[in-house]
Order: C-alpha cells, then sequence, then structure tokens
C-alpha cells in the first residue's frame, strides 16, 4: 500500500471516530431519543467500542495480524461491550 493510500485511510478513519464520538455525544444530550437512561448508557458503550475496535485494527495494525489475535482481539471486544451492557441493565 503506497503512502498516500495509507495517509488517506488513516485520515477517513480519524473522521469516522470523530463522527462517532459526535453521534456518542448526541445520544447522550438528546432529550428525545430514550426513555431509558440505560438506554443511552447502552448506546453510549457500544459506539465506544466500535471505536475501541477501529483502533484496534487500524492503529495498533491488528488488521494485518495473524487470524488468532484477530479473532481474540474482536472476541474480547464483544465480551467486554456484552458484559458492561450486561452490568448496566443488571443482568449479571
Amino acid at each position: 500500500m503506497s503512502m498516500e493510500n495509507v495517509e488517506y485511510r488513516l485520515l477517513a478513519l480519524w473522521a469516522v471516530l470523530v463522527a462517532i464520538t459526535l453521534a456518542s455525544l448526541e445520544s447522550i444530550h438528546a432529550k428525545g431519543w430514550f426513555h431509558d437512561q440505560r438506554f443511552q448508557g447502552a448506546v453510549v458503550i457500544i459506539l465506544a467500542f466500535v471505536k475501541v475496535r477501529l483502533i484496534m485494527l487500524d492503529f495498533m495494525e491488528i488488521r494485518r495480524a495473524p487470524m488468532p489475535l484477530r479473532i481474540a482481539v474482536d472476541v474480547w471486544v464483544t465480551v467486554a461491550c456484552g458484559g458492561l451492557i450486561g452490568l448496566l441493565f443488571n443482568i449479571f
């Protein structure tokens, strides 16, 4: 991959991360989206873990890592996100 493509990809990823951050802030401050604050919390947690996965894949270069490491990272992200949402809704 050429340096120009890498720079474009990182710039696009940065824009996506900023958009996710703004969406997270909007979901917190929007009054009419959710009637239960737990759902707002769940949206924020999910968006945070989407950002975690994107950062791990591209900035920590897990995208080019061996497949078992990629699977381990995806499992960790999924379990951590699900665990926090479970705690939020008092499932555990």
